[in-house]
This record gives C-alpha cells, structure tokens and sequence, in this order.
C-alpha cells in the first residue's frame, strides 16, 4: 500500500514543507493490513518527520526543530531494527547503520543545546560568576561550530542519498515477509522488546549507570514500537502504559543528563586553538566546572532511587497488547 506522506519528502527537499517543527505523525496502520505494509507506513511517518524538519534546519537554527529531527531518525532506526529482525531482512540493518552515523553527527547540537538551556541557566555557584561567565563563552563557541556541523549534515549529498533510499523503500513493492496477520505480528515484536526490558532491569538493580542507561534505551525502543502499532488496540489501554514508559524514561533521562554533564564539561576544558579568544583565568573556569559538575552528580543517587522505584511499578503493569 502506498502512502501519500512520502510526497512530504520531495516538498521538503524544495524548502516547501512547513514552517514550524514536527512531532511524530500518527501512526498509520490498520489491522487489515500486512505487517509489510505496516513496515513501510512506519518508514513513511519517520521520513515525513525527518525531512519536515531538515527543510526548517536548512533555513536556520532551530532547537526544537533538531530535537524533532533527532527523534525522528531514532523512530526510524527503531523500525528498521525491530521490522528488520521479524522479517528476517538483515540487509535492512545497514539502511539502520547509516541512520545511526547521521543522527549521531546532529547530537553534538542537541546535547550543547540542552547543556545550555538546562545546565547554566542557574548557576549552582553564582558567586563564582567569572568562571561561569567563561564556561559559557566556551559552550557557545563550541555550540556555534556544532551548529555548523549539523547545517554541513543535513545539507550532505550522505544525508539526501539516505532520505531517497527511505522514500524508495517506503513506495516499494519488495516482498519483506510471508507473513499475513499485522496483530500477531505486533503482538510477536511487542513481546520481544517488553523481554529485552526487563531483562535490563534485572541487570539495572545494580545501579550502575551504564546498566540504567541501557535500560532507558530498551524503554525507547518498546515505545516507538508501541506507538507504531497503537492504533491495533483500545485507545485508553495504551495511552495509559504510554504514560508509564514516558515517565520511566524521563526519570532515566534526568540520569543521563547529569552524565552528560561530565561528557561536555570534559570537552569543554580542552585547551582551545584559537588566538583571538581573550585569555582566559584558567583557576575560575575549572572550578566552575568542577562546581556544575559536582552539583549534579550529588543528585545521581536521589535519581537513580527514584528511577529503580518508578520500574518496580511498571513491571508490574499488564501490557496493552496481551
């Protein structure tokens, strides 16, 4: 079956998609369909999402705007990977690995984005002002250049090859499976992902920050499943456990935060190469940035307690499909 989002694609690339960021779509399924044709609606709801908000990238800087297209390429690669182990289609996993190459050259943008508007909003120390004054000033530079990056990305002949290859196989007619009933075929994948949750659970009772980091991704990945697949079940059932993966995750999300706290801190305090920056009072900076990054590592523990006592809850939930 063919859907009229993929058009989306080729209106974006002329600069005439819309103005403002986009979410996600609704899903597009039906349970009539064929889980191939459920496949390649999910593709076009992820292409319809990337290609809106790289035609808004292309005309300036917007934060939301990567944000969207950032979730929408984690939607994508969610559906190739988790469409692509049910069908048995393992060429589709390096369509996947160019997906994860792209995004990961937008998500230095983002994370000094959040850093930003997060981070050094209210200094934790706000009398040590010259030294957060100069750590901002090293932010928004390297924030600048990162920008730069993500306008040469988008603008990339890798980047309109890959979105051409998503339309394509979006509109194909490639036999994918032999499968026939979309319901159990959802319910199949469904299974698999709430599986490799709590297995990382039971390994996140550790508390060790790796194991729950991988716990948030296990979550993210039942949750673009979900939502592809939403519209097959009672609307208020799924709206309902939705809420609780989104809560979880932000919980987790608050953790890794405060780990990427130390990541960019870390970066920022690299000597820098460039001589027509003032001199800067090396002292200051480095307190500062130990002051940030001190701070939000006190709340790891409050965090991750809260996150553990959160997942005890969920796993506890029937899941909606069952």
């Amino acid at each position: 079956m063919d859907d009229p989002r993929v058009t989306i694609h080729s209106l974006a690339r002329r600069n005439l998609g819309p103005a403002q960021p986009v979410k996600a779509l609704p899903a597009y399924v039906a349970a009539a369909m064929r889980p191939e044709e459920a496949f390649r609606a999910a593709l076009s709801d992820c292409l319809a999402q990337i290609t809106a908000n790289a035609a808004i990238l292309r005309v300036g800087r917007s934060a939301e705007g990567l944000h969207q297209l950032r979730v929408a390429f984690r939607r994508l690669e969610v559906a190739l990977g988790a469409f692509g182990r049910e069908f048995g289609q393992e060429w589709l996993e390096e369509l996947r690995g160019r997906a994860k190459i792209l995004s990961g050259r937008l998500a230095l943008a983002r994370d000094l984005d959040v850093f930003v508007g997060k981070f050094l909003e209210t200094p934790p120390h706000e009398k040590d002002a010259e030294g957060f004054a100069q750590l901002r000033a090293r932010v928004e530079r390297a924030r600048d250049g990162a920008w730069a990056d993500t306008a040469a990305c988008i603008k990339s002949p890798a980047f309109e090859l890959f979105t051409d290859d998503v339309a394509g196989l979006a509109q194909s007619q490639l036999p994918l499976t032999r499968q026939r009933r979309l319901p159990r075929t959802a319910s199949r994948m469904l299974d698999r992902q709430i599986a490799r949750v709590k297995k990382r659970g039971r390994t996140a009772r550790s508390r060790d920050e790796g194991d729950l980091h991988r716990l948030r991704i296990a979550l993210k990945t039942l949750r673009y499943t979900a939502e592809f697949f939403a519209p097959l079940y009672p609307k208020r059932d799924v709206q309902r456990y939705l809420k609780q993966v989104r809560g979880l995750q932000a919980d987790l999300g608050d953790l890794n935060d405060a780990a990427n706290v130390r990541a960019v801190i870390g970066q920022l305090l690299r000597p820098e190469d460039n001589k027509s920056v003032k001199k800067e009072n090396d002292s200051a900076l480095r307190f500062a940035a130990g002051a940030l990054v001190g701070w939000y590592g006190a709340q790891t523990p409050r965090v991750i307690h809260k996150a553990l006592k959160r997942y005890r809850k969920f796993r506890k939930l029937t899941p909606f499909w069952r």
